[in-house]
């Protein structure tokens, strides 16, 4: 890097500063080149921390010193998590002032998007606490009465709670689907202990409940708190979390270090600098020559053109490929590529989807289609793998439909591969940000994001740290243009080599060269009927898709069975209707619909290559007229419809399928048993009443009769209203109480005559107050 700008918020008054540094020598990069104490330092050293990143060599320098806050902007994976771990600890360790008795002094607060995101923090802070404990207490004597807080406290609600150089401190979470009843009884129990010092960890909702919840409570302050950090802090803001954030600052002192991390630098994280930075220094790693391990690229504003000082930088390691096949092609070329993957070294694959249901639906398939070559998520049958030296593969999966608990457990299963299987982690963009995975060897994208920066951090989870790693994006023909506006922004994609896309299309024959591959065999029935008796496979073989990249023989083998697949179980059946149905409207909704088109997406071609047998009835193929006889008369390219029902397709699960057979049974009984039209002859109704609304003739009225029928209108209501209040007045001088006009208000009175003459009267005198008027104007 050839300068290390350092820009003081230019609103503060201050000059900005320009600091001249040259690259970090070997020595400046080592951790212990810091003024770091003994314990932190023995700490890195046993995580294997010796030498400092780029990021970490520029902020620790600046951020280490109480005066500074930092605005730092890196890149994925380079390591900014012990950029703002290491000050936090380190100061915690030197701190000495001890002011709230049996109250949670909080020293720091770290506030962050996600709830993964929130629990990896967590666990790093932990694993110190936990390390530096054990050496501390293993020093000391062990009779010492002092050290009264154990890290295996049979306490669960003082688990978190450690004793740290004769100081007391408490590691707390704060996220969403946890029992926040449970978190606030564990907080006041830490209370009982005397000068508990806090370092708190959260999500800017919950974090925002408890604040609420405590507001009225002595259980804990904020008076000393020290850091501040807003990590990912650009998801923060795409996340909506303002208000939460605005709420939270309100309780916070001023006098404070603040940092802000982020991978991207736009003008809500510029405004955001605004409110909680003060005199802060701006950390961007922009060198660009042989030493550093990224690539930095400044940016326009891709919507307004206009400059936002917007930087995306990119792993040097990691190779950015792409391949542009058909719809129908994809799950052929997915289940090809993890097989190749299997004779390789690697171990973790990541493979992204659009929507929850879209993965729900290829953890199914792919669990199934892959169960030869090893085992689904939660099972451990491995019987039918007869070939020992082939590795077990496990699918996973994870997106924020699913519950805390769930989505741990794929984390913590994908983590802890080893070399004898390989795990395949598939998710939605909840996994794209923050969350640290050591050792993903290959990224790869069903489908580009909806949103265009998350491109960025998808491709990020591999190349961490200066490691190798790999990315590879599928799009269609129509999407090609998106390569193009990737290359405008500065990030380069590169075509699928050709040595490793060929070793990809013979993967099919190598597993099983005469039918079906991955280990399902010859035998499979693939016969399922569409158009008679024709067979659905033969139908794929006579219409193949236009340049096949893939070996199209072995597609419909794929696709064929996908669909028997769907007219047999149910439950898959709804899946991939769900999934039909998410990725039309996930599509609709692209940033760039410029590029993502949702009149060119091939709908025909995305229900083949999901096996539905009839293609769902949604507003974008339908448009206004979602009925029946419009979904077969229009035709839709690329597809034709199973001669089974959906309806008669039955569960696997024989509890649930008599369950629905049971409903069916009880809504045939209860329209039999009603009197009210049925729903098929009420849609008659329905036609019949806007067919003959159809054969009126509508006249067409002029502006002239619209204004005499407003007047017309007009008149009326003021001649009703004035007819009751004359009524009204006559019957009280007539003497009639209020019972006795509620009683006249339907009938024919004697008044009915003079009411009317005085309505006429009264309209009489109105026009000629009007010609009045008129004639003082003249």
């Amino acid at each position: 890097m050839k300068k290390l700008t350092a820009k003081t918020n230019s609103n503060s008054g201050e000059n900005t500063k320009n600091e001249p540094e040259s690259d970090p020598s070997p020595l400046e990069s080592d951790f212990s080149s810091l003024d770091l104490g003994e314990e932190i330092l023995k700490w890195l050293n046993h995580k294997n921390f010796k030498r400092m990143t780029k990021v970490q060599s520029l902020c620790l320098k600046q951020f280490l010193k109480r005066e500074n806050d930092v605005l730092v902007q890196s890149c994925t994976g380079s390591g900014k998590t012990l950029c703002f771990l290491i000050p936090i600890l380190n100061s915690f360790l030197h701190d000495t002032n001890f002011e709230f008795e049996h109250l949670l002094d909080v020293f720091s607060l770290i506030i962050l998007p996600t709830r993964e995101l929130s629990i990896q923090i967590f666990d790093i802070i932990t694993d110190f606490l936990k390390f530096t404990h054990c050496h501390t207490t293993s020093t000391s004597d062990s009779a010492n009465n002092s050290v009264d807080i154990s890290v295996n406290n049979s306490d669960k609600s003082l688990r978190n709670v450690y004793r740290i150089m004769e100081k007391n401190v408490y590691n707390i979470l704060l996220i969403g689907g946890t029992s926040v009843e449970v978190e606030l009884r564990n907080m006041k129990k830490a209370c009982e202990k005397t000068f508990v010092k806090s370092l708190v960890v959260g999500t800017p909702g919950r974090l925002r409940h408890v604040m609420d919840l405590l507001s009225h409570e002595f259980v804990w302050t904020f008076r000393n708190l020290r850091f501040l950090i807003l990590d990912e802090a650009d998801r923060l803001l795409e996340m909506g979390f303002q208000n939460d954030l605005s709420n939270i600052l309100t309780h916070l002192p001023k006098q404070r270090q603040t940092g802000l991390f982020s991978a991207t630098l736009n003008t809500g994280i510029q405004n955001l600098s605004k409110l909680c930075l003060h005199n802060h220094i701006h950390i961007n790693t922009d060198s660009t020559d042989g030493i550093n391990t990224v690539d930095s690229v400044s940016l326009i504003n891709s919507v307004t053109g206009d400059s936002v000082n917007k930087t995306y930088t990119i792993p040097k390691g990691l190779n950015n490929y792409y391949l542009i096949l058909s719809m129908e092609e994809k799950l052929s070329f997915v289940l090809a590529f993890l097989e190749y993957l299997k004779g390789t070294n690697s171990t973790k694959i990541v493979i992204f989807f659009l929507s929850c249901d879209l993965v729900n639906y290829f953890h199914h398939i792919l669990s199934n289609l892959m169960r030869n070559g090893g085992t689904s998520s939660g099972s451990t049958d491995d019987s039918t793998n007869t070939n020992t030296t082939v590795r077990t593969m496990n699918i996973l999966k994870i997106h924020r439909k699913m519950t805390s608990k769930k989505r741990n457990k794929s984390i913590n299963m994908f983590k802890s591969g080893t070399t004898d299987s390989i795990n395949v982690l598939l998710c939605t963009d909840v996994f794209s940000r923050g969350i640290d995975v050591p050792g993903i060897d290959w990224i790869l994208q069903f489908d580009p994001p909806q949103d265009p920066n998350f491109y960025l951090h998808r491709i990020g989870r591999a190349g961490r740290a200066e490691t190798p790693g790999n990315a590879l994006l599928l799009l269609t023909e129509t999407e090609e243009s998106y390569i193009q506006f990737q290359h405008n922004r500065k990030i380069t994609l590169q075509p699928l080599p050709s040595n490793l896309l060929n070793s990809v299309k013979n993967m099919p024959n190598s597993v099983n060269p005469t039918g079906l591959p991955y280990g399902q065999g010859s035998t499979v029935e693939l016969d399922t009927k569409v158009e008679g008796d024709r067979s659905y496979l033969s139908y794929l073989m006579e219409n193949p898709v236009e340049k096949p990249v893939l070996l199209w023989a072995k597609t419909a083998l794929i696709l064929s069975y996908l669909r028997l697949l769907n007219s047999r179980d149910r439950e898959l059946l709804l899946l991939s209707s769900r999934a039909f149905v998410s990725y039309t409207r996930a599509y609709s909704e692209h940033s760039l619909k410029y590029i993502f088109e949702k009149q060119k997406l091939d709908y025909g071609a995305l229900a083949t290559s999901l096996g539905v047998l009839r293609i769902p009835r949604v507003k974008e193929i339908l448009g206004n007229s979602p009925t029946i006889a419009v979904i077969h008369r229009r035709k839709i390219e690329h597809f034709v419809q199973s001669t089974i029902n959906p309806k008669d397709v039955p569960y696997l699960d024989p509890e649930k399928e008599a369950d629905r057979l049971k409903q069916i049974e009880q809504l045939n009984n209860s329209e039999l048993r009603s009197d009210k039209p049925s729903k098929l002859d009420k849609n008659k109704l329905k036609k019949q009443n806007k067919d003959n609304s159809k054969g009126k003739e509508k006249v067409k009225r002029t502006r002239t009769m619209k204004r005499e029928a407003k007047r017309r209108i007009e008149f009326d209501e003021w001649n009703e209203f004035r007819k009751e209040e004359a009524l009204v007045k006559k019957l009280k001088k007539k003497g009639f109480n209020q019972k006795d006009i509620e009683n006249l208000n339907n009938d024919e009175c004697e008044f009915g005559e003079d009411l009317e003459l005085e309505v006429e009267s009264s309209k009489r005198w109105i026009l000629r107050g009007k010609k009045r008027n008129k004639r003082k104007k003249h």
